[in-house]
């Protein structure tokens, strides 16, 4: 089968987030299976990138604009021009930027699909959503998305809770045609070795921007230092919201004991990782919180909050620990606890790392994938 993904950015942005990791190691498991896979991403004038994944890549241009992703429009250009070269059998969009893909596809005779990895679908269409303007323009993207999800074949998610998303956004009129694939994480994650004895370093990987809860974790670190002193907050990924977080760690009187690491690679992820006490994901909304099940997979005591797909995964008390989001008392008291108690706190990790081991995996996903591919291709 030959196939195309779709996703703007890449996984090597420093920018970059679930979505495309996610592609990436779905295109792998895909392209292990014997499948001719394909990768359209964007990249930014200049942006220099040499990786060599197994699977074949395409490069279109990367727009920086907030307000419309303006990615939509070189995304259309690259890949009628990959069509007519290629000839896919699918195509796999998974945000905004397969805004044109559906069209594409139809003529062309190929199937669309389309993932969705965000937490905030409009409930009406574009024209409707133009009835106020205001709130039309600051949100445009999302419409964008709806769109993108509302003309494949099938909708993919990687939750209960996202599919509820959708089907809420859509009015359920795509019914049996949104279906959930269980994603994976990188098989690394699960050889990492934990080398955390008396440590007192908590960590969050993803995107600094405050639906993570940054801001919420920057104020409760205040309150663990006054009990526990040799306490670390390092922060690692890069956002839009670095600077404020520098700021406002600063005003918390806390700067000196928070870390802005930047990107890092997997390899030196894990590493670094290993070396932590507890992973604290205060998020005020997950689609899926591929972060958190990195952290499980690594042995990783978590600490996450009761949002999104999350509960899915994280059983309280048995394979990590949930707290309410925005409740920085129980966040607190969450924190103290595993500091407190290291070897319950990993008794719970074990448990979480056995969970992901089980349910997490990309090769899985490929399988339940190329299922749903051949079904659409069998209507056309």
């Amino acid at each position: 089968m030959k196939i195309c993904l779709t996703i703007y950015s890449s996984p090597w942005s420093k920018f970059k987030g679930g979505g495309q990791i996610a592609v990436h190691h779905l295109a792998c498991a895909l392209q292990r299976m014997g499948h001719d896979v394909h990768v359209l991403y964007s990249k930014s004038p200049g942006e220099k990138i040499s990786a060599k994944p197994p699977y074949t890549v395409h490069w279109t241009s990367h727009f920086h604009c907030a307000t419309l992703n303006l990615d939509i429009f070189s995304y259309y250009r690259a890949l009628k021009r990959l069509m007519k070269w290629e000839r896919f059998d699918i195509v796999h969009g998974n945000a905004e930027e397969a805004f044109f893909a559906s069209e594409i596809a139809r003529k062309f005779k190929a199937g669309y699909l389309f993932t969705n990895h965000s937490c905030a679908i409009p409930e009406t269409g574009m024209i409707r959503g133009m009835l106020r303007p205001l709130s039309f323009l600051k949100t445009l993207n999302n419409y964008l998305l709806r769109s993108s999800a509302f003309n494949a074949s099938r909708v993919i998610t990687f939750s209960e809770f996202s599919k509820k998303l959708v089907l809420k956004g859509l009015r359920n009129k795509k019914g049996k045609k949104v279906t959930v694939v269980s994603p994976g994480i990188d098989s690394t994650w699960l050889e990492a070795t934990r080398q955390a004895e008396g440590s007192k370093d908590l960590v969050l990987w993803g995107r600094m921007e405050d639906e993570k809860g940054i801001p919420e974790l920057l104020r409760t670190l205040k309150e663990v230092a006054g009990r526990v002193p040799e306490v670390r907050l390092h922060l690692i990924g890069e956002g839009n919201m670095t600077e404020s977080y520098r700021k406002q760690a600063e005003e918390l009187g806390v700067s000196d004991r928070v870390t802005f690491h930047g990107w890092m690679d997997a390899s030196a992820l894990q590493q670094f990782t290993s070396k932590c006490a507890v992973g604290v994901f205060p998020s005020r909304i997950e689609s899926f919180g591929l972060s958190m099940a990195e952290a499980m997979g690594a042995g990783l005591p978590i600490i996450a909050t009761r949002v999104g797909a999350l509960p899915e995964f994280i059983n309280d008390g048995v394979t990590g620990t949930l707290v309410s989001p925005g409740n920085i008392p129980a966040l607190y008291r969450a924190i103290l606890e595993k500091l407190e108690n290291p070897g319950r706190a990993q008794t719970l990790a074990d448990a979480g790392q056995e969970l992901v081991r089980q349910r997490f995996s990309w090769d899985q996903s490929a399988r339940e994938m190329t299922e749903i591919y051949q079904s659409v291709l069998d209507e056309i």
